[in-house]
């Protein structure tokens, strides 16, 4: 968007997302995320308005902004951190699952920390799919299988 002399103006949100993209992360996933992480996903959760922020970091990874690393810590806590426990987020991630049309997407969705998809055998079906489909995916869609219990059945 533009003011009045042309220059460019930043929304509050983007501003918070430039603010968590300069962030460090450890490389090491045993190492603490650092408290200001926890800050600024809470500043860009308040600033954007809701708890689904997906498809904005995903933006940022697309623009350079942020590494694929970073995006997938980012949601982790961001899912953590909003109102919701990360459910409408969940659903964002599940659709980009389910389309399969987007390697960055999926991959962001296939390492965030939970089960894509409501059952056991959707998941099973789909992830086999990607694996297919996405040689630079078959590791974690395999572990993600092998990782996931059984649906309980229901009484």
């Amino acid at each position: 968007m533009t003011g009045d002399k042309g220059l460019m103006m930043t929304t509050a949100w983007e501003e918070a997302l430039a603010r968590l993209c300069a962030v460090h992360v450890p490389e090491r996933d045993d190492a603490d995320l650092p408290d200001e992480l926890f800050d600024r996903v809470d500043d860009l959760i308040d600033a954007y308005g809701a708890d689904d922020v997906a498809g904005i970091v995903a933006e940022a990874v697309e623009a350079g902004r942020a590494t694929l690393e970073q995006a997938i810590v980012f949601l982790n806590v961001a899912a953590w951190s909003g109102t919701d426990n990360g459910a409408s987020m969940t659903l964002t991630l599940d659709e980009w699952v389910r389309k399969a049309d987007d390697t960055l997407r999926l991959g962001i969705a296939l390492h965030h920390e939970y089960y894509p998809l409501s059952t056991s055998t959707e998941m099973l079906a789909k992830l086999t799919e990607i694996a297919l489909r996405f040689p630079e995916h078959r590791a974690i869609c395999e572990r993600r299988i092998a990782d996931r219990p059984a649906d309980q059945p229901r009484s």
